[in-house]
């Protein structure tokens, strides 16, 4: 029985692998089913042992994302043999980065294309969302609070709204790069993101 787990998780992990990377550049309505399974090279039926529907799927892309995206900037979060303004400017440069050189200003974020397409259409998909994007902005507020008690950042803004901000303008950052096909609106964020932090 272990070993049918094991399996069946390493095949629908496949299957997300491969669908994920279609959702992410075609969007939600314009990935089917069909198109999933002609990706991973699997029976159509098979798709519906692994998930309960395309939404379930979408859900689950979502979560895979967020667990591989944010791992490895969660790590420089966590760093505390660096100053947490350090941590801070170090985490937004990790981000930027991987948007400009490994998606080279074309995909952008999946949770942001998603949520842009579907928070008006499906509330399950805008709560998994939402949920996630909770979570790591406590994890950034935390920081921005340690470097607050420090003096490395003005303790007078509130520590959330700092970081809402700066998820939001980073949010903006990305549909405008993708618009322009440029690397300007994410160079742009950084320098702002410096400008304010280094203060």
């Amino acid at each position: 029985m272990m070993h049918k787990t094991l399996k069946h998780e390493i095949k629908a992990d496949y299957l997300l692998e491969r669908g994920m990377e279609l959702l992410w550049s075609k969007g939600y309505n314009a990935t089917s089913v069909n198109d999933i399974v002609v990706a991973a090279n699997v029976p159509k039926g098979s798709f519906y042992f692994y998930f309960d529907s395309k939404e379930d799927f979408a859900i689950k892309a979502i979560d895979k994302y967020f667990q591989a995206q944010f791992a490895p900037a969660q790590e420089i979060l966590l760093d505390k043999t660096v100053s947490p303004k350090e941590r801070l400017l170090n985490f937004h440069e990790f981000r930027c980065n991987v948007l400009k050189n490994e998606m080279e200003c074309k995909m952008g974020c999946l949770a942001c294309n998603l949520g842009n397409e579907m928070a008006e259409h499906n509330e399950n998909i805008r709560k998994a969302i939402l949920q996630r994007e909770t979570l790591v902005q406590a994890q950034i507020t935390a920081v921005v609070k340690e470097a607050q008690e420090l003096g490395e950042i003005d303790s007078t803004l509130n520590a959330a709204d700092i970081v809402a901000f700066f998820e939001d303008a980073g949010k903006g950052a990305m549909t405008t790069m993708k618009e322009m096909k440029s690397a300007y609106p994410i160079d742009n964020f950084m320098n702002m993101v410096r400008a304010i932090l280094l203060k």
